[in-house]
């Protein structure tokens, strides 16, 4: 067992090691163009979940108080986060996904680690977002409040950091949910800056989308974008990342341990 607990039992042959290595951000934009009808088709898919969330959140709007209302959208599309994950990590590790069937297995086989670990976020960043506003408010009071603030404010981006580990972990890994988020917090330390450069290009495309409602033209595009695209691509984006510090870490290391018992001992032949 390494520093992160590996039981890995969904193996899946990856990139062939002979195979030349190419700039990332060719090789990005190259699986993306290769697979980008399939990506449009997994967009479709998983829209569908989220529209069905806005629209019970909105006939519930009335009925419940504000932090069971942001629950409803968390406990629908929380478990169709396993398909979509599943998807495009294939994709981000050039590997075939017979998208609606592997989508659904993905979702039938770990919806519950992923419900548990939607509501988990959604207590954690609910307690922080009081917390945040609280301190802030009471900067000038004390040097305290500035060092409390400073503190939510760097515990919640590691949070979103460990959040980009954890879908993939999930259905990668047969690993209890515990072990996964301790994995997922040392990954969020561990690939910092590719974490950050994440987290910006997310950033950039969720801003764009939000400067695009100025004007309805280009409003009418980011809907478009957001219904064809978005989705897909962010967990794209996030996969492709992220898998080679996963799979440099994780996953050869074990490949390696497995393929040293199997190889049998110059002695004993």
């Amino acid at each position: 067992m390494s520093l992160f607990h590996v039981n890995y039992d969904k193996p899946g042959p990856g990139v062939k090691k002979d195979e030349p290595k190419k700039n990332a951000v060719v090789q990005f934009f190259s699986l993306f163009f290769r697979k980008f009808f399939q990506l449009i088709e997994l967009n479709l898919l998983f829209i569908i979940f989220v529209i069905a969330a806005l629209v019970i959140t909105y006939f519930t709007s009335n009925l419940l108080p504000a932090f069971l209302l942001t629950l409803v959208p968390v406990l629908i599309v929380s478990p169709f986060l396993a398909g979509i994950t599943f998807v495009t990590r294939n994709y981000a590790r050039q590997e075939h996904a017979f998208l609606v069937s592997d989508f659904f297995d993905a979702v039938k086989q770990n919806w519950k680690a992923f419900l548990v670990n939607g509501i988990v976020c959604c207590v954690l960043y609910y307690i922080l977002g009081i917390s945040i506003q609280f301190y802030f408010s009471q900067l000038s009071c004390s040097m305290i409040y500035t060092v409390a603030f400073s503190l939510c404010i760097a515990i919640a981006c590691i949070l979103i950091f460990a959040q980009y580990y954890v879908p993939l972990m999930i259905v990668t890994f047969d690993l209890k949910l515990i072990q996964i988020y301790k994995n997922a917090l040392i990954f969020s330390v561990l690939g910092l800056w590719r974490n950050l450069l994440l987290t910006v290009l997310l950033a950039v495309l969720a801003f764009g989308i939000y400067l695009s409602q100025i004007m309805a033209f280009t409003f009418a595009i980011s809907i478009l974008f957001v219904a064809l695209l978005f989705f897909s691509l962010s967990f794209f984006l996030i996969n492709f990342m992220i898998y080679p510090l996963v799979n440099r870490t994780m996953i050869q290391p074990h490949q390696d341990n497995q393929s040293k018992e199997h190889t049998p001992d110059s002695t004993d032949q």
